[in-house]
């Protein structure tokens, strides 16, 4: 079991004879005019066998939300994963996982490409890939060779599906990549674009091997929303057909996070300019949404070792303008889009002056007053949010901090923080037992961030995510 009183990220070490490796499989090529191909995995190596393997997903799509790929993934490994649906230039990198008898996972990411036509971009060639030893954090990728084809002037850009390494460079490089974790190959993503903005791409491989210790928490992806890089998205659901979409990073190819927004009623999920977050804001109608937010790097968690401990945090703002009419907030952690069973956060409810906040699941809730609010004065909270997942699905911890300026850190014992102002609350929690799996490998059993408004107290009134991130201990749960 995760141990009591935990209060920062290093845990005990346990040592491992030989760490769990998996080697990736090589980048394939297929010819313009494919519309499918193919990757095969290796056996792994390393930690106690008896290998299990996670489901590929995919993780990139150079082709962005107007991608028609899907995969098909051999059950076992040695095998193949099929990418369908591919059009000429799209470059797609998928992801698995693999855990050995102790629970150890490794994370590998391979990448599919379809050649352009001949008026598209040809990159040059690539840099080598690399395997590097675990703990390395920071590592530098060669030069391209120089592309041809297309309209010559050529900018570029190299990105990182997960989304949880930090990139700079230019040009053909060299670039540099730091926040590397251990157990996790990486597919780097060179992006050419032409004067006539056709596209090139090229990847190249890093792994990191795994550690030969366990016991340390270890941060497997982390979203903020306050950078305002964005490809646009604001949209409401009563004239939007679409139920999902995809938020982008700047290059448009990055996929941050996946929005499914199901409501008939007036409520408008929007990314503001000014990179204050994500928000969901309060409509004409007091009906309630169905919203979920998937961040992208939280996906691994689907097939996900039940052996380890699983953590997931949200940092949100919840804000009512000045008046005293009735409201709800409710933001939690959820397999599904709605705010409906199972359901594990925090909930706030105002009935005209005081203000209660709750621990708010379908098997337990616990409330107290946390602040008496005078009619007129603006109604505000914000958290640091944690669900910790321990046992395959068979007991939650949920806990909630005290406020944003505190930062994350795994959770201390027994205590459930929420804050209004300057005003906080505690309550206690014990595990919460619950039938939720959240490591199934449907789209249904994705981790969700559920944030809930229902009130009609004034138009702009809403919940605003800033931040998510997902972290796991090998082994935790035993």
């Amino acid at each position: 079991m995760l141990a009591p009183g935990m209060t920062s990220m290093a845990q005990a070490v346990i040592a491992s004879a030989d760490a769990l490796a998996w080697a990736a499989p090589a980048a394939t090529l297929v010819t313009a005019g494919t519309t499918s191909g193919a990757v095969t995995w290796a056996t792994p190596t390393g930690g106690t066998p008896g290998y299990t393997y996670g489901a590929a997903g995919i993780v990139s799509d150079s082709a962005g939300a107007s991608s028609t790929a899907t995969v098909a993934t051999a059950g076992t490994a040695p095998g193949a994963t099929t990418v369908s649906g591919l059009v000429n230039g799209q470059t797609v990198v998928i992801q698995r996982t693999a855990t050995d008898a102790e629970g150890a996972q490794v994370t590998v990411q391979a990448a599919v490409t379809v050649a352009a036509t001949a008026a598209g971009v040809t990159p040059g060639t690539a840099p080598a890939g690399q395997s590097l030893a675990a703990g390395t954090t920071s590592a530098t990728i060669g030069t391209w060779g120089a592309p041809s084809g297309g309209t010559p002037g050529y900018t570029y850009a190299v990105t990182d599906p997960t989304g949880a390494t930090t990139i700079s460079g230019s040009g053909l490089g060299p670039w540099t990549v730091d926040g590397l974790t251990d157990g996790v190959t990486y597919a780097f993503l060179l992006t050419i674009t032409d004067s006539a903005s056709a596209k090139g791409y090229s990847v190249v491989t890093i792994a990191v091997a795994a550690s030969e210790t366990a016991g340390q928490w270890e941060v497997v992806g982390e979203t903020f929303y306050t950078d305002a890089d964005w490809t646009a998205l604001s949209s409401t659901d009563a004239t939007v057909a679409a139920p999902q979409h995809t938020l982008y990073g700047a290059d448009g190819t990055t996929v941050r996070a996946l929005i499914r927004n199901t409501s008939t009623q007036a409520r408008t999920l929007s990314l503001t300019p000014s990179g204050a977050g994500l928000k969901l804001v309060n409509g004409t109608a007091a009906a309630s949404p169905s919203v979920g937010l998937w961040p992208a790097n939280w996906d691994i968690l689907r097939a996900g070792s039940r052996r380890n401990a699983h953590l997931l945090q949200v940092r949100a703002t919840g804000y009512e303008p000045a008046g005293s009419g009735a409201f709800v907030h409710i933001l939690g952690f959820s397999t599904g889009s709605g705010a409906a069973s199972p359901l594990m956060g925090i909930r706030v409810t105002n009935t005209g002056s005081n203000l209660l906040i709750s621990a708010y699941s379908y098997f337990l809730s616990g409330s107290a007053s946390a602040r008496t609010i005078t009619a007129g004065a603006d109604r505000r909270w914000s958290v640091d949010m944690q669900l910790v997942i321990i046992d395959g699905g068979s007991s939650h911890r949920l806990y909630i901090t005290p406020s944003p300026a505190d930062g994350w850190a795994p959770p201390e014992t027994g205590a459930i923080r929420a804050t209004v102002g300057q005003n906080s609350a505690v309550f206690t929690l014990g595990d919460l037992s619950t039938a939720t799996d959240w490591f199934g490998a449907s789209q249904s059993a994705r981790a969700a961030v559920v944030p809930y408004h229902d009130g009609t107290a004034t138009t702009g009134a809403g919940i605003e995510i800033t931040a998510t991130r997902y972290l796991r201990l090998i082994n935790g749960s035993r």
